[in-house]
C-alpha cells in the first residue's frame, strides 16, 4: 500500500526566524498507509527533519485547530465559483474578523444538510505556507487537525492534550477549548444544553491521565456512560488514522490551491520518462536525416528527368520535372499510336522479355530506325544470344546475330530485329 506521511503542526510552528535552537519542536510526524494504520514510531522535531521522510511519500499536514473555525451552513447552491462567494457572507456572524481579512475553503457536501466550510485567516495561512516552503516540505494537502477528530456513534469524543480541549459530537464539526483549569473545560465540552446526560469517550495521554486521574474518573457521575482510552504515544496516531475516512476540507485551495504535482507524481516515472525523451529525440533526428535524404535524391531524379527529356527531344528547352514528365508521356503515347502491333514499343516490349531469359546480359547499345532495331549486348554465352533471337521470332519479330566476338570471358554479340513486313 502507498504510504502517507502526516505532519501535525505545533502552535510555534510558525514561530519568527530569531528562535533559538532550545525551543520546543516545530512538529511531531508519523508515516501510515491508505488505510489508516501506522508504520513506525511518532518523531519529533523540526520542519527540515520531517522534510526527509516526505520525498517518496504524499504528504499531509495538519494546522493546530484553534486558528480554523469549521462550520457546516446551509448554502443555496450545491457548488462551483458562486458557492465560493456566497461563503463568507455565510459564516460572517460567526468571525471576530473582517471576512476580507479571511481564507474559507469549501469540502464537499455529504448526508447532513449543510456544506462543510473551513475559516482560517489569510496572514495564518501565509505563515504555514511560507514556514513549510521554508522547511522543504511539499505538500497538497492540509487539513485542520479537528477536521480528523475521531467520532464515537452515540456519544461526545473528547480528545486531552495538555492546555487544549478537542470535542467533537456526532454529525458535528470538530471544535477545540483552551481553557484552563481543565475541569471548566470540561464543563463547556459537555454542556449540551439537554437535561439527559451524555454517553462520553475520552482519549487522553498516559501523562495528561496520570495527572488528572481523579477528575476525569469523577466524571463518571456526571455522564451516562464514561471510556477512558489511554495514547501511549500521544494524539498523533489517533488523529491520523481517521484522515482516510474523515473527509476533512483541505484548506489548500483558491489562491493556495497546489499548482503541480510533478514533485510527487514524476518520481516513480522519472526514468520511463528520459527514455521516452530519448526515443522521442532519436526519432526526430531520423525523420530529419530522411528528409534532408530524400531531398537530396529528388534533386538526383530531377537532373536525370532533365537529362532523359534532352535526348528523347534534342533542342526543346528543359520545363519543371512534372511538366517534363507530361511531354514524354505524350510522345510515347503518339510512338504507341502507330498501332496495336508495331512501333518501337511493341520492340522494346518484345526484347524486355527476351532479356529476362538471357540472365546475366548487359545492354550496351541500341538504335531504333524505321522499324529496325540494332542492338549491341555483352553476355555470358553464344547460348544466350540464340535464346534472345528464339524469344523474338515467338513473338513475331525477326531476329538475326550479325556477329559475335569474345571479350573478357563473355560474348559480345550485335543483333538486329524487323518487325514482319519491315
Amino acid at each position: 500500500m502507498p504510504e502517507l506521511l502526516v505532519v501535525r503542526l505545533h502552535p510555534i510552528a510558525a514561530a519568527s526566524p530569531g528562535a533559538t535552537q532550545a525551543a520546543p519542536p516545530q512538529a511531531e510526524w508519523l508515516v501510515i498507509d491508505s488505510s489508516g494504520a501506522r508504520r513506525g514510531n511518532v518523531s519529533w522535531g523540526s520542519l527540515s527533519d520531517a522534510a526527509e521522510h516526505s520525498h517518496t511519500r504524499k504528504t499531509v499536514v495538519l494546522v493546530p485547530g484553534t486558528d480554523v473555525l469549521l462550520a457546516e451552513p446551509i448554502l443555496p447552491l450545491k457548488g462551483g465559483a458562486k458557492l465560493a462567494q456566497v461563503v463568507p457572507f455565510a459564516l460572517e456572524e460567526q468571525l471576530a474578523a473582517d471576512v476580507e481579512d479571511m481564507h474559507f475553503a469549501v469540502g464537499k457536501r455529504d448526508s447532513r444538510p449543510g456544506t462543510p466550510v473551513a475559516a482560517v485567516a489569510r496572514d495564518r495561512m501565509d505563515e504555514w505556507v511560507g514556514t513549510l516552503r521554508l522547511a522543504g516540505l511539499s505538500t497538497d494537502t492540509i487539513y485542520a487537525e479537528t477536521s480528523v477528530l475521531p467520532t464515537v456513534a452515540g456519544a461526545v469524543a473528547v480528545l486531552i492534550d495538555g492546555k487544549r480541549l478537542y470535542v467533537r459530537r456526532e454529525n458535528q464539526p470538530g471544535t477545540v477549548i483552551e481553557v484552563e483549569p481543565l475541569i471548566e473545560a470540561l464543563q463547556m465540552a459537555l454542556a449540551s444544553g439537554e437535561e439527559s446526560r451524555e454517553h462520553v469517550t475520552i482519549f487522553v495521554s498516559e501523562e495528561d491521565y496520570e495527572r488528572e486521574r481523579e477528575l476525569l474518573e469523577g466524571l463518571r457521575e456526571f455522564t451516562a456512560s464514561l471510556q477512558l482510552k489511554l495514547l501511549p504515544d500521544g494524539p498523533l496516531p489517533l488523529l491520523a488514522s481517521n484522515i482516510p475516512q474523515s473527509g476533512a476540507v483541505n484548506l489548500l485551495q483558491g489562491p493556495y490551491a497546489a499548482k503541480t504535482k510533478l514533485n510527487i507524481s514524476f518520481a516513480p516515472w522519472r526514468y520511463a520518462a528520459i527514455l521516452a525523451a530519448v526515443f522521442f529525440a532519436a526519432h526526430v533526428g531520423v525523420k530529419s536525416w530522411q528528409y534532408f535524404h530524400y531531398k537530396k535524391v529528388e534533386g538526383q531524379l530531377d537532373a536525370q528527368i532533365a537529362e532523359v527529356y534532352q535526348q528523347a527531344l534534342p533542342g526543346a528547352p528543359v520545363p519543371n520535372p512534372m511538366d517534363a514528365r507530361r511531354q514524354v508521356e505524350q510522345v510515347l503515347g503518339q510512338l504507341r499510336g502507330t498501332g496495336p502491333e508495331s512501333g518501337m514499343l511493341t520492340t522494346l516490349a518484345m526484347l524486355s522479355e527476351a532479356m529476362a531469359q538471357a540472365p546475366n546480359t548487359d545492354i550496351e547499345a541500341l538504335r531504333y530506325q524505321n522499324n529496325v532495331m540494332d542492338l549491341r549486348v555483352l553476355t555470358p554465352s553464344v547460348d544466350a544470344l540464340d535464346r534472345i533471337r528464339q524469344v523474338a521470332g515467338e513473338r513475331g519479330v525477326t531476329a538475326e546475330i550479325q556477329s559475335t566476338n569474345p571479350r573478357d570471358q563473355k560474348v559480345e554479340g550485335r543483333l538486329q530485329f524487323k518487325k514482319a513486313g519491315a
